[in-house]
C-alpha cells in the first residue's frame, strides 16, 4: 500500500503546493484499488433492483399505516414550533412575519395532514 502523504495546511492555504506533490496525489488516486467501487456499485443495483419488491412484500395498507403515523407524530411537532416561533416573533414586534408563519404552519399542516385525501381525489379525476 503507498504512503499516504501530508499536506502542509499553511501551504494549501497560501497555494504553494508544488507540481510534484499534486502529481503524486493524483497517480495514487488513478492508481486506488477499484474493488470497493466496484462492489458498492453492484450492490446498489442489486438493491434497487429489489427494492420495489420489498416494497410490495408486505400489505401497503400496513405499512404506509405505520409510515404515516410515524411522520404526522413529527408533523404535528413541527407546527408547534412553527406556531411558538411565531407568537415569539408576534412578542418582539414582528406582526407580518408572525402572521405569516401562522398562515403558512396552518396551510402546510391541512396539507400534510389530508395528503391521504388529495390523493384520493386526484384518483378520480
Amino acid at each position: 500500500m503507498a504512503r499516504l502523504q501530508t499536506l502542509d495546511f499553511n501551504d494549501f492555504m497560501r497555494g504553494k503546493l508544488t507540481k510534484k506533490s499534486t502529481a503524486s496525489i493524483t497517480a495514487r488516486l488513478e492508481k486506488a484499488d477499484l474493488s470497493v467501487l466496484k462492489f458498492v456499485a453492484i450492490g446498489g443495483g442489486l438493491f434497487l433492483a429489489m427494492a420495489p419488491k420489498q416494497a410490495l412484500a408486505a400489505s401497503a395498507d400496513a405499512t404506509f399505516g405505520n409510515v404515516w403515523s410515524a411522520v404526522m407524530n413529527i408533523v404535528d411537532w413541527i407546527v408547534v414550533g412553527v406556531f411558538i416561533f411565531a407568537g415569539v416573533s408576534w412578542m418582539f414586534g414582528h406582526r407580518g412575519k408572525a402572521l405569516e408563519l401562522i398562515i403558512g404552519g396552518s396551510a402546510g399542516y391541512t396539507l400534510a395532514r389530508h395528503a391521504i385525501d388529495v390523493r384520493d381525489f386526484l384518483k378520480t379525476l
